[in-house]
């Protein structure tokens, strides 16, 4: 006698959760995992609502089997009936529903959070369900450290800022007199065009004691793209009272000075006459003629600063498609905006510190040359 056949069944397999944050405001547990389902192995994150553990654990299975079954292509009315389970729910259900619990109770306590070691043990938490010596929760708050900084450097040299400062937060949780974590959270954030939490990242760095180099010109480029020169100034001056000889402090120092309509040429000519290569390369690198805070323009033409410049328009328009002249365009059309103030500041910089005749040799050599000139991290 033929039986009915059984339902084939797609399985998904649960890598490892890890949590990211515990909103105590919102009340809200945000957890990342790693698994694999029918349509490839993959991490992602969600966010549970706080309330009673045994929601909380149902919603994140069901959140689970519904991206995979997304991912995997599956769709109810499949000819063939695929339904998707956990293969290793059993083993894997029962932590995350203590974890779940750990939390509201934690939440319930009237300790102070941020000195409630339960808290921060919970905040750096984790479970491997493949390898159990890989779980976070097995490890020490010192090994855990650890793991965090060099997740966080690695993802850095990778590029991936976001994730980077995901695990920096969780390493500041452990160890949140650490001036290097904030200034590694500036980094990311100032990849990423978050000035304002960039700045906060880098001062609080400096308050704990950190008197690096790169730390002040961090904070010193940030307070420039957000116009607040007169504290970029006042940075870069302490920065030189640490470094007196050094050429960026220097050469970053002047454009602040330029941008606020001051002398400048005399700290330029300091600091050619200690390094003559190093301070051509910081100017090509670093200054920036165009006023950031707009300033009294006088337009010009094309033709009028080609006879201002002494070099034809169409070197002036490579200059300008390499980012290597002050100019600025619109979007619905190709015609430069050239500022006659800047175009006499630019030709006076590059012509006094022997780099004018180098620009228009190397523009005219490469006409593709590099169109984008973002924020680069100091080395």
């Amino acid at each position: 006698m033929r039986g009915k056949l059984e339902q084939p069944r797609g399985l998904i397999e649960l890598i490892s959760v890890e949590v990211e944050r515990i909103d105590c405001e919102y009340q809200e547990l945000w957890v990342s995992y790693e698994y694999t389902c029918p349509g490839g192995q993959y991490k992602s994150a969600m966010v549970l609502p706080i309330n009673n553990s045994r929601e909380m654990t149902n919603v994140f299975f069901k959140e689970l089997i519904s991206e995979a079954r997304n991912l995997s292509e599956i769709d109810r009315s499949d000819i063939c009936g695929i339904g998707l389970n956990v293969s290793n729910k059993i083993n894997s259900m029962l932590p995350i529903k203590n974890l779940c619990q750990r939390v509201i109770d934690v939440l319930g306590s009237d300790n102070p959070l941020n000195e409630n070691k339960e808290f921060i043990d919970l905040c750096t938490s984790g479970f491997h369900f493949k390898v159990a010596t890989d779980s976070l929760s097995s490890k020490d708050f010192e090994e855990r450290f650890k793991i965090f900084m060099s997740r966080a450097k690695e993802k850095i040299a990778q590029g991936y800022y976001t994730i980077a400062a995901d695990d920096l937060e969780k390493a500041n949780i452990l160890c949140s007199t650490s001036p290097l974590i904030y200034k590694l959270i500036g980094i990311c954030h100032r990849e990423l065009g978050h000035l304002d939490l960039a700045f906060d990242m880098f001062s609080k760095a400096m308050d704990l004691g950190d008197k690096e180099r790169d730390t002040y010109l961090y904070l010193a480029e940030i307070n420039f793209f957000m116009n607040n020169m007169e504290q970029a100034q006042e940075i870069l001056e302490k920065m030189l009272k640490e470094y007196p000889e050094d050429i960026r402090a220097m050469v970053e120092l002047a454009n602040i000075r330029y941008q606020m309509g001051g002398d400048y040429i005399n700290i330029m000519d300091k600091a050619f006459s200690l390094d003559k290569n190093a301070t051509q390369k910081t100017i090509l690198q670093t200054f920036v003629f165009k006023k950031v805070g707009g300033g009294k323009q006088k337009k010009t033409s094309l033709k009028a600063a080609s006879t201002l410049l002494e070099i034809p328009e169409h070197t002036i328009r490579l200059l300008a498609l390499n980012n290597r002249i002050p100019a600025r365009t619109y979007s619905d059309h190709d015609e430069l905006i050239l500022d006659e103030h800047e175009l006499r500041s630019w030709a006076f910089v590059y012509r006094r510190y022997d780099l004018f005749e180098d620009e228009i040799e190397r523009v005219s050599a490469n006409p593709g040359g590099d169109k984008h000139q973002g924020m680069a991290l100091l080395s």
